[in-house]
């Protein structure tokens, strides 16, 4: 069946940037897919890559899908390369006949990003205000003497059923990681993603200290996770489906698999969150929180979609109009 393929790509500024260990983060670019069929039916895609994170540059991406051509069918994944993830991911959910139906779970919980530094502590009072009871604090971006100190004060603000994830980055040395399990042993802490990034000491560590690490930067593909699950990880995978390539795919190792699991946003637009969620929902892939309480970092209601409270469900999605993104990339 001959399908029409047409792409745009977009450069959207985020409000404010992200601060994490690896920088600034001002600014995010990806492509957005269309997919026509002959009886005129349309379907969507996204591929949003990070380069720093281990996937394929836009350039990569936008050649990729120039060589498949406007005019393609229903085997044109199976032309794009497997280290193309991105690509992959967006291809597949725009050739997909129709979205996954959220038939398990009604909703699933968000933890809320809480912002790097002392700012922390404000986002903190305002998110449990809204209902919100996991956060993920970014840590690693300054030094840990200024950052040690506010776990603390963050821990004095949460109701105890409420969870609390550090996320490092990859950022800390071992003398920092070392200090900082030491510490989080005594409080009340979900996990530690990813800690440092060398996998010989991330095991040591995992196997020296209570507090559960998570792997965040060392699984961008699902590859690398069955390599970790070789070497005997029995920690938290963090996954960004956007990343990671067909859902399909994520979906089947999940299954298979068993994983202690997180779906974690790639900051991609409500196109390609709104794709996640309807499979996260309909298989029941996680009963951790979600790693998608970006809010509106795009600072527009088309890119960002409706408001994200402290539970997402199916409705969420239903408010995320494509066709109105697609037309706000001209």
């Amino acid at each position: 069946m001959a399908l029409r393929l047409s792409t745009k790509s977009y450069r959207r500024t985020l409000q404010p940037p992200l601060r994490t260990a690896h920088g600034a983060w001002g600014e995010r670019e990806g492509i957005l897919l269309r997919v026509e069929r002959p009886d005129g039916t349309v379907s969507w895609g996204e591929v949003a890559p990070l380069p720093w994170f281990g996937t394929e540059t836009l350039a990569e991406a936008q050649d990729v899908l120039r060589k498949l051509g406007p005019d393609i069918d229903v085997t044109a994944l199976e032309l794009v390369p497997e280290r193309f993830a991105c690509v992959r991911f967006g291809l597949a959910a725009a050739l997909a006949a129709a979205p996954a139906v959220a038939t398990g779970k009604g909703k699933l919980p968000i933890a809320a990003l809480l912002p790097a530094g002392r700012d922390a502590r404000d986002v903190l009072r305002a998110k449990l205000e809204e209902g919100f009871l996991a956060f993920k604090w970014k840590v690693g971006v300054g030094r840990a003497e200024e950052e040690m100190p506010l776990l603390d004060e963050l821990v004095a603000e949460l109701p105890g059923y409420a969870k609390l994830r550090l996320d490092a980055n990859g950022a800390w040395t071992t003398r920092d990681a070392t200090r900082w399990l030491a510490l989080c042993a005594e409080r009340p802490v979900e996990f530690v993603e990813q800690p440092l990034m060398d996998a010989d000491t991330l095991l040591g560590l995992a196997a020296d200290f209570p507090v559960k690490l998570a792997l965040d930067e060392s699984v961008t593909g699902l590859a690398a996770a069955r390599e970790w699950q070789e070497r005997g990880w029995s920690g938290v995978f963090v996954i960004k489906p956007a990343l990671a390539g067909p859902l399909e795919e994520l979906v089947a190792w999940t299954k298979t698999t068993k994983p202690d699991l997180v779906l974690s946003s790639a900051v991609e637009t409500a196109l390609a969150r709104a794709q996640i969620l309807r499979v996260a929902l309909a298989e029941n892939l996680t009963s951790r929180p979600l790693g998608f309480g970006i809010g509106g970092l795009f600072g527009d209601r088309p890119w960002d979609g409706p408001v994200t409270g402290p539970l997402l469900d199916v409705s969420w999605c239903d408010g995320v109009n494509p066709e109105e993104l697609w037309n706000a990339a001209s």
